[in-house]
């Protein structure tokens, strides 16, 4: 995608990556903004030289509580009810949908109660496009019986855009849906693009 970069006199100063400088002026970025073809500030720097992007794709969310969803096997995806931020508005629950291709840093931890002695096994699926990432519990702790445990999973994901991102949960061993998922702030996923 070619460039173009115009001095305040409205003259072009770099098009398509080559330099066209007939004064030999330098490009003034003195305000420390980078400004988007709509108008708002794509890119701020401050004087200490931290970078921020204001559409940079940023998204945390925390769950309410949801109960009896797993326990005999059943998968369930998370549903994410309360939106911290979304700075490129790129979420919806239950799913983020990556706007431009990049790797997206998913991190995200799942309270969840009622599990029983019975339980065997817990798992957590980060469920992308591309690939499933798993991770597994399989040492559910003695003398639990109707207690709580956190599963988390955080991964750098290759994601293309328009690719999507959602958190299932599944335990194993229960006779029946007894496992809850935890509310509040047990319950938490942040998905950033890193590059």
């Amino acid at each position: 995608m070619p460039w173009t970069f115009y001095n305040s006199s409205g003259e072009a100063m770099i098009i398509d990556g080559g330099v066209q400088n007939p004064m030999d002026a330098n490009l003034d970025i003195s305000t420390l903004l980078i400004v988007g073809n709509g108008g708002s500030t794509g890119i701020a720097i401050s004087a200490a030289g931290e970078v921020t992007m204001a559409a940079q794709p940023a998204v945390a969310v925390s769950a309410n509580a949801q109960t009896n969803v797993t326990g005999n096997s059943t998968d369930y995806t998370v549903l994410w009810a309360n939106e911290i931020f979304d700075q490129n508005a790129d979420f919806a629950s239950p799913t983020f949908t990556a706007p431009i291709t990049g790797r997206y840093l998913v991190t995200v931890f799942v309270g969840t109660q009622g599990i029983t002695t019975a339980a065997n096994a817990r798992y957590i699926n980060l469920i992308c496009s591309n690939r499933t990432y798993q991770r597994v519990v399989a040492d559910i702790p003695s003398g639990i019986s109707g207690g709580s445990e956190t599963m988390d999973i955080a991964i750098l994901a290759d994601m293309d855009a328009s690719d999507t991102a959602s958190i299932q949960i599944r335990a194993s061993g229960e006779s029946s849906d007894v496992v809850d998922v935890a509310g509040g702030q047990r319950t938490h996923m942040s998905i950033v693009l890193v590059v």
